[in-house]
């Protein structure tokens, strides 16, 4: 714990007197910590991954927009290098955590699935520090879900015997979450499961606004971009006609020949699109 608390005092210093992020290190939020790493100079980018992998998701992303820019990509609480979770949060705090000790005007945010519902929220509350957003199988909070996704069009077994076995059904046989010919993906992302399983649900805290975020989308003011898998689920197609038709300045588009996990299963493409978004509609 000293050595923590020693560490996230030095990325703090550093921070300050440098104006330069350090490579990798851990913020310290009481009792826990979120990991993150850094690499490249420019503007800022940050990378939130989705709710199944960690950071990881984006390796495919986090050297190639290094050659242009900052990027900044960590794991929420409880996934990866993150501590599980001891005391109580959001990951809206932790998020706006990350911004304050590393000293953070304003970035794109990337995001995907659950991280995009987390990146619209802190959009909506921190409308200054977001200049741009790239959301991938993005979700909105208070928009509701059919049952069609709860039971995975019928396919999802009515029990797991435990996380491990839930992660690798998701990773090996949903038909949404990563498309079935992209056997490659799928095998990376049991690793990377593998090696960090989740420890998420311990004492998160889940705020309820007074008006939910889908129906303040058209208080965001930037562009944004909006990418769905072909295959993944019509729920979170649903979602992401929902996020388009509210953000004004937005666009949708679909990728083919992959399910939820973009970044990993059209990393070309991904990069391709949202490089050119980057470019032309942010003018960066």
């Amino acid at each position: 714990m000293k050595q923590l608390i020693f560490l996230s005092a030095f990325i703090f210093v550093h921070v300050f007197i440098t104006g330069q992020v350090p490579d990798s290190g851990y913020i310290s939020l009481g009792s826990d910590s979120i990991f993150y790493e850094s690499r490249g100079s420019g503007n800022t980018i940050i990378m939130i991954h989705d709710g199944l992998l960690h950071r990881e998701v984006w390796d495919d992303q986090y050297a190639y927009f290094a050659k242009s820019y900052q990027v900044i990509r960590y794991d929420r609480r409880g996934y990866g290098k993150s501590s599980p979770a001891t005391d109580s949060y959001t990951h809206l705090e932790d998020l706006e955590t990350l911004f304050e000790r590393l000293k953070i005007d304003s970035a794109i945010l990337f995001a995907g699935s659950s991280g995009g519902a987390l990146a619209i929220d802190f959009t909506l509350k921190n409308p200054q520090k977001v200049e741009g957003l790239v959301l991938f199988g993005a979700v909105v909070g208070g928009l509701p879900y059919t049952s069609h996704l709860y039971n995975r069009g019928g396919h999802l077994p009515d029990s797991f015997a435990n996380e491990m076995e839930e992660a690798m059904y998701y990773i090996h046989e949903d038909p949404y979450e990563i498309y079935f010919k992209n056997t490659g993906v799928k095998e990376k992302a049991a690793r990377l499961y593998s090696e960090y399983p989740q420890r998420i649900y311990s004492r998160q805290k889940f705020v309820r606004p007074d008006i939910p975020a889908y129906m303040r989308l058209n208080e965001i003011k930037v562009p944004a971009l909006i990418l769905v898998g072909e295959f993944d689920h019509p729920d979170v197609h649903a979602h992401a006609g929902a996020i388009n038709a509210g953000i004004r300045n937005s666009k949708r588009i679909i990728i083919p020949g992959s399910g939820h996990l973009i970044p990993m299963e059209q990393p070309e493409l991904f990069n391709e699109i949202t490089t050119e978004f980057i470019q032309q509609d942010l003018e960066l």
